[in-house]
């Protein structure tokens, strides 16, 4: 039976243009799509390599298709975004991410698209913490692993999000028209990996509450790889942004501060390393990120007040991967 829904234009005068990465949902992948709201005008499942009958069911529910072999979650992300902008038509139009189990809520979509079409924001999050049910039915391991990811995530981007690992996203067509799509972190730390580019490019990031769904779903994260993997793209992260902003002085830093933080990042992460000499003295090295990380985050703020959008004719100024 086609369980097609009819799909009705603009949301607020804005195309809605839905990336669904999949990977064996047959289970969850048409409730996924028919529970879109009517005013979703194009729903992209990109099938990353499934052994099931989820491109099936999905192109029955009246999904568009992007077929991968298997390339990792990131990568199907990036390849929706990629398809598109080189798809767009005319006006304004902004990309929903919403993975194909079922685990995002489409009730909770008009608020993480409002400052996207009000212009406060280029890229909205969802924030599963400030929803009113919070993560009580996470997992205690993937809470734990996201608590250790989120002040990673923090120091390496200067940025101050509160639910760092939640896919439940929204672009701005100007950001994926001038995004550089080069370079690309595959994998399931690609949540991370964006706002790490999103704070060297200047873009607006913003987050928005949303309900964690979770009804049996089990996830694909196999937490002893996924954990240092992402940890040590972090720490470059951070290490990169301390040598642009607080060697070289790229930011809206006075000398004091400078050399405080230097102090701090540099310094912390250096006797953090010594642990296997030092013991417990390493957990000075602790104490010495999170003073910098106080710090850092007034800079940060004042680094991003005052930031205009960039138009679309603009040619990228970065080449930004982290790969």
């Amino acid at each position: 039976m086609n369980r097609s829904v009819q799909r009705q234009a603009m949301f607020e005068g804005w195309r809605i243009e839905v990336v669904m990465p999949a990977r064996d949902e047959a289970q969850h992948i048409t409730e996924a799509i028919s529970g879109l709201p009517r005013w979703i005008d194009r729903v992209l499942v990109v099938d990353d390599g499934s052994m099931d009958q989820t491109a099936v069911l999905a192109r029955s529910a009246g999904a568009e298709i992007l077929s991968l072999a298997g390339a990792g979650v990131g990568a199907a992300i990036s390849a929706g975004y990629q398809h598109l902008v080189a798809s767009a038509g005319p006006g304004r139009w902004c990309a929903v991410v919403i993975a194909g189990d079922g685990q995002m809520d489409p009730a909770d979509l008009p608020a993480l698209l409002q400052p996207i079409i009000s212009e406060q924001a280029d890229f909205v999050k969802g924030d599963r913490t400030s929803h009113p049910d919070g993560l009580k039915r996470m997992p205690l391991r993937r809470r734990l692993g996201s608590w250790w990811l989120k002040h990673l995530t923090n120091l390496a981007s200067g940025l101050s999000i509160d639910d760092p690992q939640c896919g439940y996203t929204v672009c701005s067509d100007h950001l994926l028209q001038r995004w550089d799509f080069g370079g690309n972190w595959n994998g399931y730390g690609y949540p991370n990996w964006w706002l790490l580019q999103c704070s060297v490019q200047s873009w607006k990031v913003m987050e928005a509450p949303v309900r964690a769904v979770y009804d049996g779903q089990a996830s694909g994260i196999k937490i002893l790889t996924f954990l240092p993997s992402v940890s040590w793209m972090l720490l470059k992260g951070l290490l990169r942004r301390g040598c642009d902003w607080y060697i070289i002085g790229r930011c809206k830093a006075s000398s004091a501060q400078r050399s405080a933080l230097l102090v701090g990042f540099f310094g912390g992460l250096a006797v953090l390393a010594s642990a296997p000499w030092t013991g417990l003295l390493a957990g000075v090295g602790t104490v010495g990120l999170v003073a910098a990380r106080l710090v850092d985050r007034q800079v940060a703020k004042r680094q991003t007040e005052g930031l205009v959008h960039i138009s679309v004719e603009e040619k990228p100024k970065h080449n930004t991967s982290l790969a």
